[in-house]
């Protein structure tokens, strides 16, 4: 048999009775749902029906449940539990010796995580059918087909599942697919060799259940598509990256969450990995420091040179020391892109104007009706990802910075009885602080980019002869 097919066939004996169980309660639910807003079917009308029983965003979340909760229990399967070293999955300890790359595991998990999500939909469709037609029979309907088709797609569940006039619907509901068997798969692969599984699934669900449930315009599903493909295309990059340049925290290699090796040395508390210095961990250059890595120090060469004062090292000089630099900078570059490609609704708005536009200028003269938006009306509603970014960078860090001192280290005490007593809530708030006016500043030099494209592109006669006192929101 081909390996890549047993290893998907390993991977379905790990977890196919929590698949099974997710499986057979899409309809139950949707029954349910059914029932409590219809009632007796005998009793009740035929008319919108389907509208009726799946119109709000029940049905939507149901969904979106299903799939969270069939992906979890994917990577719940093949990783194992985690509360003994010697107590992690089988599956996994078999993964490990076979003779595949990590990178060709991760893309197995991906095939087969696609497929279940297929089934998923497809037992959701098959579902619906099948509670609509019996309704609407119960019901006395005439012309029971087309009225079941028209309702399921009048419904905010069956534009979901089945958005054949909505093409731009189509395109995210591909991407949306794509992405969550992909974070599924990496979130198996970290587990198993960085020992902290991804959260990313959540990121892809949530604007899943938010474009879903209350299909917003184009521009804003044009930005959610955007957004998720490229967080896909990171996750993607950083899989292939981290075998090539393993990532993590090398003063912690024997604290593995994920997949043990029951033949290594990883068991035994006494073996430790040899680490004289940061330079066999970093890769940097020989003279580099650990406290010079943190920002704690200075050459010679740097006390009266720009990098003394420079952003990155005052950033790094407030973070914990011995902390994830790598998780860090991932988190914060994030948060910018999300920042960025939300803030892309205002070129969307300003293209999508400026084409009309210029279709309608002759010669010098255009509709007097027509006129380009004042600024501060296309920036409308671009500023959420910025804001939402500078949130994140501010409490996730310093939660993590805590979480540091409190939890993995269990330093807290020893940095409240430094002489220095606000050392500890400086190095806790003090970084996440920095991360967020970055952001900010981040936000500042896009708004000012939108401001030069919108006064350089838009032909005078399309302005408003006021546009300049409209350029703030206040």
């Amino acid at each position: 048999m081909n390996k890549y097919l047993s290893l998907i066939f390993l991977y379905n004996r790990a977890g196919y009775k929590k698949i099974l169980l997710v499986a057979g309660a899409v309809p139950l639910f949707f029954l349910a749902i059914f029932l409590l807003r219809i009632g007796n079917p005998y009793a009740a009308s035929s008319y919108m029906l389907m509208e009726r029983a799946f119109g709000g965003i029940w049905a939507v979340l149901v969904l979106v449940a299903v799939n969270l909760a069939g992906l979890t229990a994917v990577v719940n399967s093949i990783n194992g539990k985690k509360a003994l070293k010697a107590a992690h999955s089988t599956t996994g300890y078999t993964i490990r010796r076979l003779n595949l790359s990590p990178v060709s595991s991760y893309l197995t998990i991906f095939i087969y995580s696609l497929a279940l999500l297929l089934i998923f939909r497809g037992i959701a469709i098959a579902s619906l059918y099948i509670i609509g037609k019996l309704g609407l029979t119960m019901a006395g309907a005439s012309a029971i087909d087309t009225k079941l088709a028209l309702g399921l797609l009048r419904t905010k569940i069956g534009s979901a599942l089945i958005p054949f006039s909505h093409p731009t619907l189509i395109a995210f509901n591909v991407v949306s697919i794509l992405a969550l068997a992909g974070e599924c798969a990496r979130s198996c692969y970290l587990s198993w060799h960085n020992g902290t599984p991804s959260a990313g699934v959540a990121l892809i669900i949530v604007p899943m259940f938010l474009v879903w449930a209350f299909t917003p315009e184009n521009s804003y599903i044009l930005i959610a598509i955007l957004i998720m493909s490229l967080y896909a295309a990171f996750s993607l990059f950083d899989v292939i990256s981290r075998e090539k340049h393993p990532k993590g925290d090398p003063f912690k290699v024997n604290k593995y969450a994920g997949l043990m090796d029951l033949d290594s040395e990883e068991f035994d508390d006494n073996v430790h990995l040899a680490v004289n210095s940061p330079t066999d961990v970093y890769d940097s250059a020989p003279e580099t420091s650990f406290l010079h890595l943190y920002g704690r120090t200075e050459g010679n060469s740097e006390r009266k040179g720009i990098k003394n004062i420079s952003p990155g090292r005052l950033r790094r000089r407030f973070m914990p020391l011995g902390i994830n630099i790598e998780k860090s900078n991932a988190l914060l570059g994030g948060c910018i892109v999300i920042g960025f490609v939300e803030h892309l609704l205002f070129f969307g708005r300003y293209l999508m104007q400026l084409r009309v536009i210029n279709s309608s200028i002759i010669g010098i003269t255009i509709d007097s009706d027509l006129k380009m938006p004042y600024f501060c009306q296309l920036q409308e509603h671009s500023y959420y990802g910025y804001i939402l970014a500078i949130l994140m960078v501010l409490f996730i860090q310093a939660y993590w910075n805590y979480s540091y001192y409190n939890k993995e280290t269990k330093s807290v005490y020893v940095m409240k009885r430094l002489p220095d007593r606000k050392e500890y809530h400086r190095t806790i708030w003090i970084s996440p602080a920095i991360e967020a006016l970055y952001v900010a500043a981040v936000m500042a030099a896009h708004t000012a980019a939108d401001l030069i494209l919108y006064l350089a592109a838009t032909p005078d006669i399309a302005l408003y002869p006021d546009y300049l006192a409209h350029i703030l929101p206040f």
